[in-house]
């Protein structure tokens, strides 16, 4: 009677088991196997892009290509890339997709479509960076303008400069999305223990955004001299205003004189067929008699 109450309770665990523990057990060794995939996956990612690295350091510190390393790297800054990310996307836009279309081309076209495209592999990538940063140029003075709207209601309200661009970097990201990166990099900088000015320097370094590089000038001299910045600050925006104002009124006045152009090339054949058509029509009949 001991063995079979034994038995069935040995069953009803064995159940229990099955039912429960096992599940649990199941989910367990899911996760596990996961994470050694993932483990695996990042050790692998991790060590393609020490390779890319490596590669990328050896080319960008060659002399053959200092010159167009150093204005690609000024280009992508501005987007608030990092160095090491800026040299990974050098080699491969400028070097190995230029490669990869020309292989391309040999393989489709020959010799010409190799030329061809090698030509526009080299060329169209450095010019699309260039335009990006031409847009991240335009767009981090639009928003240092905002920018310098916000410090200088801030400093009003009496507070630091540090407190106004940590403030800044977390209320008035919306407004300031492509420059936001920059006051990040002072906010690390300052809990880093840096200097106040070094750490406007950083930001503010690049004269191609001059709104923002004439404001950190502004707050680095209050920082050492004191006194009321808020005057100075509102003449900066105004300045900003009018060369953004003055910018507006020349692209009107290119676009009005491109459709001068379109008009007069459209317009002009259609007049001289309705004016002198009579008159040719005319002259071709008396020729004919």
């Amino acid at each position: 009677m001991v063995n079979l109450w034994l038995a069935l309770l040995c069953a009803l665990l064995a159940l229990w088991i099955a039912l429960v523990k096992s599940r649990t057990w199941e989910r367990r060794q899911r996760v596990l196997t996961r994470m050694n995939e993932g483990d695996k996956a990042g050790r692998d990612e991790e060590s393609r892009n020490l390779l890319l690295a490596s590669l990328s350091r050896r080319l960008t510190s060659s002399a053959f290509v200092s010159d167009d390393y150093d204005e690609i790297y000024a280009a992508l800054k501005l987007t608030g890339r990092s160095a090491e990310r800026i040299q990974v996307i050098y080699l491969v836009s400028c070097w190995v997709l230029p490669m990869v279309m020309l292989v391309i081309g040999i393989l489709v076209a020959g010799l010409g479509g190799a030329i061809v495209l090698g030509a526009l592999g080299f060329i169209m990538p450095r010019r699309y960076i260039r335009a990006v940063a031409d847009r991240a140029r335009y767009r981090q003075n639009l928003e240092a303008i905002e920018l310098a709207q916000v410090m200088r209601m801030l400093l009003e309200a009496g507070l630091s400069i540090e407190r106004g661009f940590r403030i800044a970097a977390l209320q008035a990201r919306p407004l300031i999305p492509t420059l936001a990166y920059r006051l990040d990099r002072f906010n690390r900088l300052m809990d880093s223990g840096a200097d106040r000015s070094a750490a406007l320097d950083d930001i503010g370094d690049d004269k191609t955004v001059p709104v923002l590089h004439n404001l950190t000038r502004l707050l680095k001299q209050a920082g050492s001299l004191g006194g009321s910045v808020t005057e100075s600050i509102e003449q900066i925006i105004l300045e900003g205003q009018d060369v953004e104002r003055s910018r507006i009124k020349e692209q009107v006045n290119k676009i009005g004189v491109k459709m001068t152009i379109i008009m007069m090339a459209i317009m002009l054949p259609a007049l001289f067929i309705i004016i002198g058509g009579p008159a040719g029509i005319s002259i071709m009949e008396a020729l004919s008699r």
